[in-house]
């Protein structure tokens, strides 16, 4: 097992993690990024018409890795 760590940023602020999560693969964490990305998304899109977030994985090294991005834009015409 590998720890991962996933640092959040989104139009307000950022989150970097201090501890991490243990994984079998590289895979499993970026598996795990893009369900972070889905659920942060849930929770703020109500709040605003424009919407982007990333997430950015580091590895044991704290070295980046992988990196999944969600902009959303709306507007009544």
């Amino acid at each position: 097992m590998e720890r991962f760590y996933f640092d959040l940023y989104n139009t307000d602020n950022s989150q970097l993690d201090p501890e991490g999560q243990l994984f079998a693969t590289r895979e499993h964490a970026g598996m795990e990024a893009l369900r972070i990305l889905h659920d942060v998304a849930l929770d703020e899109m109500p709040a605003g018409k424009h919407l982007k977030i990333t997430v950015k994985v580091r590895d044991e090294e704290k070295k980046q890795i992988f990196e999944a991005s969600l902009t959303l834009s709306s507007a009544w015409t």
